[in-house]
């Protein structure tokens, strides 16, 4: 998951309603020294390695305090996603103290090949933040964690199942959870109020979105857009309408191995994603496809109030909470024939090739228990795995809007379809989909061309599993 900077969602000139947000702001700004120091530090490069910290020692069972055992945690992540792990990391070794932790960090683009090509060997990671984890099993590289869980008795039945399913390969956990990737629709409650417009509750409908979007789009007197009505990413989760349009992306298949087929060749799949092009194209009530196909964009057009209902993920709450004269909530995502939403995010696997797993699964234990869940909580960039960290945690009550949507949401979620080079298909989907989204072709017209285009890319993976 990649987060805005904690040092824009902290500054003085971002505010929200009174209520709560002071200690927001003390909150995330504690958590930044505590993990930081008080001097202020520069973005990190792309890839570095950060040592151990020194830890006063705690009462523990694991390691030896006078000789602590150093594992190695690689995630991927700017310096937001590194302040926060600092902090994670420093709680951790106070109360195991017989486990020190180095950190590797990489950005996105490239941190999967820092994990295939030079973190290898004696540099391999012991843990490692990490989606996709059934191919990643299939290579080799992941320890199975049954025998570990059973012999600890450990709780996982407070995990949601369907994002527990997404860390078993051949019915054998693989990983544990992190966080999952609920999206929700901000709304900005002044220009829903002025327009007459109730604020959406569940249930509500594509064409309800379509009447609202209309009603809160404004155009100057020359007729050129001034503030649109909706905007949604394009890329990769128009998968969402499929779903709640009825349609399936593939046919059954058991991850790693690839579909057998892809099944977007027919009306409820080319329906849906019609229906939201026609918002770009025919209604002109949503920004250009080159204007939202990123969460960044959107999050910026809503925020200085280019925009009235913005689709996203929790990491935009603490730039919409922050922004001043914002008035905004959540609301869930329209229905088309079902409410779907997704499920699916990131976690924590141990390296096979690990010296030492012993500590390697203590930390991980940690990190996806109910103390490494509420400090990530805390920071409200991120919807846990754990029901009771959802359900109970202290952030989640002071916030100024209505947190239970994405508790809601996540109850509709669908597992992420992920299987070996299946990036490489949803790559290649999101290019063929470009002109439908500028309205130079029609999505029956591409669905019924891609099943012939994947399927080389089946046959490859096929070979690979």
């Amino acid at each position: 998951m990649k987060f805005k900077s904690f040092f824009n969602a902290i500054q003085p000139r971002r505010g929200f309603r009174q209520t709560g947000l002071p200690g927001v702001i003390l909150l995330l700004a504690g958590f930044i020294l505590s993990a930081c120091g008080a001097d202020a530090t520069p973005t990190p490069p792309a890839t570095q390695t950060i040592p151990a910290t020194t830890k006063a020692p705690a009462p523990t069972g694991v390691g030896n305090p006078a000789n602590p055992t150093v594992i190695t945690w690689s995630f991927w992540g700017d310096s937001t996603e590194i302040a926060i792990n600092n902090r994670l990391r420093g709680v951790f070794e106070a109360k195991f103290p017989g486990i020190k932790v180095n950190i590797l960090n990489n950005d996105w683009p490239t941190y999967f090949d820092k994990l295939k090509n030079e973190w290898v060997g004696d540099k391999a990671p012991d843990v490692m933040f990490l989606d996709n984890v059934p191919t990643w099993a299939n290579s080799g590289l992941l320890e199975p964690l049954d025998s570990y869980i059973t012999r600890d008795k450990l709780d996982i039945d407070d995990f949601y199942s369907g994002l527990l399913n997404a860390f078993r390969y051949k019915g054998v956990l693989h990983g544990l959870p992190r966080d999952n990737d609920t999206k929700v629709i901000y709304v900005n409650l002044d220009m829903l109020r002025e327009a007459g417009i109730a604020v959406p509750q569940a249930g509500w409908t594509w064409q309800d979105l379509r009447s609202a979007a209309q009603k809160l789009t404004q155009r100057d007197a020359s007729g050129k857009i001034t503030r649109y009505g909706f905007a949604f990413e394009p890329d990769t989760w128009w998968r969402l309408w499929v779903w709640q349009n009825g349609g399936e992306l593939y046919d059954n298949y058991t991850a790693p191995q690839p579909p057998t087929r892809l099944l977007l060749d027919n009306k409820d799949a080319s329906d849906a994603v019609q229906f939201f092009a026609d918002l770009i194209n025919k209604d002109q009530v949503t920004p250009t496809y080159e204007q939202m196909n990123s969460g960044d964009k959107i999050a910026e057009l809503f925020s200085t109030g280019k925009l009235a209902m913005a689709f996203g993920n929790h990491t935009n709450i603490a730039t919409y909470a922050n922004t001043p004269g914002l008035r905004w909530d959540v609301v869930p995502l329209p229905a088309g024939k079902q409410r779907v939403n997704v499920l699916g995010g990131a976690g924590y696997s141990i390296n096979k090739n690990s010296k030492h797993k012993e500590e390697a699964w203590q930390f991980i234990q940690w990190l996806t228990g109910p103390s490494g869940e509420a400090l990530f909580a805390d920071t409200g960039l991120m919807v846990p795995a754990r029901k009771s960290v959802r359900e109970d945690n202290i952030f989640l009550r002071q916030q100024p809007y209505n947190t239970q949507v994405f508790l809601q949401e996540t109850q509709v979620g669908k597992q992420y379809p992920e299987f070996n080079l299946s990036l490489e298909v949803d790559t290649l989907m999101n290019q063929q989909l470009v002109p439908v989204w500028q309205g130079k072709a029609t999505a029956a017209e591409v669905f019924a061309k891609l099943p012939g285009q994947v399927e080389p890319i089946f046959e490859k993976a096929r070979g690979q599993t």
